[in-house]
């Protein structure tokens, strides 16, 4: 399916705009107006964190076509998943008390991501990069 190739590249791309907005939002404007976007309206967190999901089944059933039936593209679909729980964290964390929340993989994985999060946009950009440059290479 080339269009979730498309879109998973698309996804990452976002994910390490976002990611990277604090270290790189003075150079790039747009960047901080993402992070704005996502902190204050609802709906772009439900698409990204719905079609984070999505794209992470589809890249798990249907990797692009060198790749086997199962578990195709698997550093990209790691990467959308972690973003997915990242995002579902962050949607998470304004609602209640904090030491209320029972420890999860939503909250360990928010809390990983949120202390290392520039190390996570680099990350997450050279898999964006390797996936749209040598997507052969990516595929396990």
């Amino acid at each position: 399916m080339m269009q979730g190739y498309l879109l998973s590249i698309l996804y990452l791309s976002i994910g390490a705009a976002y990611l990277l907005a604090d270290e790189y939002g003075a150079r790039m404007p747009v960047l901080l107006s993402l992070r704005y976007h996502f902190r204050t309206q609802r709906w772009v967190r439900l698409a990204l964190i719905i079609s984070g999901a999505l794209l992470t089944l589809l890249l798990v059933f249907f990797p692009i076509a060198p790749g086997p039936v199962l578990l195709g593209d698997l550093l990209p679909c790691l990467n959308i998943l972690f973003l997915t729980l990242y995002y579902l964290h962050q949607s998470l964390s304004g609602k209640g008390d904090r030491a209320e929340q029972p420890d999860s993989v939503i909250q360990a994985t928010g809390e990983y991501v949120e202390s290392n999060r520039r190390y996570v946009g680099y990350v997450t950009t050279v898999v964006a990069l390797l996936h749209f440059l040598l997507p052969q290479l990516i595929i396990l």
